[in-house]
């Protein structure tokens, strides 16, 4: 049954399917062992800040870890509409409409929207990230239609940035 896979809360909701498409994603739900994996060196790393740099480094520390992998240990849910994309975590909140994307990469966990024509250094920063979870088909069949493919300078290519984000 969809939806019912590790990582895949909820199912796609489309009613009538070219109304919306709703789904989220767990990516620590799907990777248990690298997810404990981290804590356990997160743990270490704030014990060692904490004994050597004191209380206010090793808060910062906390912070700055914390932070940086927070998103994967949360649910993303991710809403697309004709009108546009939405998506919602602890860690972000987007609500943008497609005429904003002018290009689309297609990696191995999810689809990368670009604001730029062109490859671009701002792009990891200002790029909306669609996760597949367990519904790549789905997903790619909504950005293929309403994405930046039907402009001039868009396209929908396999990822060739050397990352998949």
């Amino acid at each position: 049954m969809p939806g019912t896979e590790p990582g895949a809360v909820g199912t796609p909701l489309s009613t009538p399917p070219d109304t919306e498409l709703v789904w989220s994603v767990s990516p620590f739900a799907r990777e248990r062992a690298k997810g404990a994996s981290v804590v356990l060196l997160v743990l270490a790393v704030t014990a060692v800040t904490f004994v050597f740099g004191g209380v206010v480094i090793g808060m910062f520390a906390v912070l700055i870890l914390v932070g940086g992998v927070g998103p994967f240990y949360v649910t993303t849910r991710y809403r697309l509409t004709p009108d546009g994309v939405e998506v919602k975590s602890p860690f972000q909140k987007v609500k943008r409409p497609w005429a904003d994307f002018h290009r689309a990469y297609r990696g191995a966990n999810g689809v990368s929207l670009s604001p730029f024509a062109g490859k671009h250094l701002l792009e990891p920063y200002r790029s909306v990230m669609l996760r597949y979870g367990n519904h790549q088909e789905a997903v790619l069949a909504w950005v293929r239609r309403y994405g930046p493919q039907g402009k001039p300078d868009g396209v929908l290519t396999d990822d060739d940035r050397g990352s998949d984000q």
